[in-house]
This record gives structure tokens, sequence and C-alpha cells, in this order.
């Protein structure tokens, strides 16, 4: 069970939160805030996959990364869930759970997530796929690994969107066209420490993915990110907030590559 951490004299530093008292106040802000996230997903999924399209139950078959979206969707799928990790740790660390308990209580969320969608399209004209699921569990694996191996932290999964039209109502889950998912790599922690004061801890390398014209041309992008961990938080609530909103990735100079077009720079690139 989740305990009220509040209830405790003192929690421990972990991870890089402070800690110690807990207030009741604090500890249900962090549940809660992993509720919010799971009443966000259940309802994503169901106004813009689900809602007014039942039909029997069906399997369905992509082609993982050469279906019709280009394989964006497997890419939303691994991020999606990872990010669902992530965030759900996040927030429990900051409620004062035990470390274990936040680790295996964000497993169980984003791998609720990850079948409740594949269960979901499998009663709508999608069907369920093995893919997207597999790619949800590959996510939620590197989440792990990500806990318990620190070096793989310097590998962080970001996105950014950015839609040219506005859409009534939101579909941002579905808007394959205004997504890019990045592989970011902290090089100033990968450097030796000789050289490592001759590269700026914020400033990261990015390596993106998205389609784009109707989803019908792949998108790679290669440009800076910039890390907001690297800054020193003044409090817990500094670093919740860091953690969060490190998991887009900010305008930042980038080359795009489009196939079958020449390459785009961009002084800050958004999508």
């Amino acid at each position: 069970m989740l305990q009220n951490a509040g209830a405790q004299d003192s929690i421990p530093p972990f991870d890089g939160y402070q800690r110690g008292q807990i207030s009741s106040f604090r500890h249900t802000f962090g549940i809660g805030m992993v509720g919010l996230l799971s009443a966000g997903i259940l309802a994503d999924s169901y106004f813009t996959w689900w809602k007014d399209v039942e039909k029997p139950f069906s399997f369905y078959y992509e082609g993982w990364f050469n279906d019709a979206h280009l394989g964006m969707d497997k890419v939303g799928h691994f991020f999606g869930a990872h990010t669902t990790f992530k965030l759900c740790r996040e927030f429990l660390l900051y409620a004062g759970v035990t470390p274990q308990a936040a680790l295996w209580w964000s497993v169980g969320v984003a791998a609720f997530h990850s079948l409740e969608i594949e269960i979901g399209d499998g009663f709508s004209p999608w069907g369920f796929s093995f893919e997207d699921l597999t790619m949800g569990c590959l996510g939620i694996g590197y989440g792990i690994l990500q806990t318990e191996v620190p070096f793989l932290r310097n590998f962080t999964f970001k996105f950014s969107y950015w839609s040219n039209a506005i859409k009534s109502p939101a579909n941002f889950t579905n808007d394959y066209d205004a997504m890019t998912v990045y592989l970011t790599t902290n090089v100033h922690n990968l450097l030796p420490s000789s050289l490592d004061r001759y590269w700026p801890e914020f400033l990261q390398i990015a390596v993106g993915y998205g389609v784009g014209w109707n989803r019908t041309q792949r998108e790679f992008v290669f440009g800076l990110d910039f890390n907001l961990e690297a800054f020193s938080p003044c409090s817990d609530e500094m670093l919740l907030t860091q953690r969060v909103v490190n998991t887009m990735h900010l305008p930042a100079p980038a080359v795009k590559l489009t196939t079958e077009k020449g390459p785009i720079w961009y002084l800050a690139h958004i999508k």
C-alpha cells in the first residue's frame, strides 16, 4: 500500500529529493497527480479513439515501422508508456513513497494503460496490436533500466508538439504530423573529467524522428537540446517541476532531413 508518508517522522533523501518531513498535502498532491495522469490517459483514449466506434473484438497487424503512420504510432506508444512510468515515479517519490514502491507502482500504472489502450482498440476499427503493446512494454522497460542503471540517464527521450491547425475537439495523440520524439544525449556527463568543462552541462545533442506531409514523409531531426536538470533546484517542488518539464524538447537549433526533400535549418526548431 501507499502509506501516508506524512505520518512518518522523516523520509530519507532519494534521487535528488530531500524529502524529510512530508506534509499530508504534499503526499496527497503527489498521489493525486498520478490519479489525474491516469484519468487524462483514459479520457484521451476514449474521446480520441473509441467513442462511437464499437465493434466486435479483433486483432490488427500493421507492419511495425512501415505502417500507414510510418512507425510514428509505434514511437508514440514507446514514448507514452515510458513517460507515464517516469512521471508516476517522480510524483510518488515527491509524495514520500518508498523508492521500491514508487518503482513498481509506476510500472503497474504504465503497464495497465498500455494494455487497456490495446483492449480498447480491440473493440474499435483498429484492433488489438501486439506491436503497439510490445513498444509500450519496451518503453516501460527502458524506464526501469534508467532507474537501476544511472548511466542510462545520460540518454533521455523527449518530445515536441506543434500543430499548424487548431482542432476541436483536441486530438493530440492522433495528430502524428505534429509530433517529434527525440533521443537526447548528455554530452557533459559522457566526457572525461579533463574535457567536460569545455561542454556546458545544460546543453545536450538530440536526434528526433517524426512524420510530415500528412504522414507521407519520414523526418529526422539533428540538433541541440536543453537539459533543465543541470540547474540546481532550490526545493523539491522545483526539482519535480524541472523533471516534468524536462520531458519536453524546448525549441533549439536543428536541421531537419525529410525523405525526398533537402535539409531545412532551424534557429529554434519546434516541429
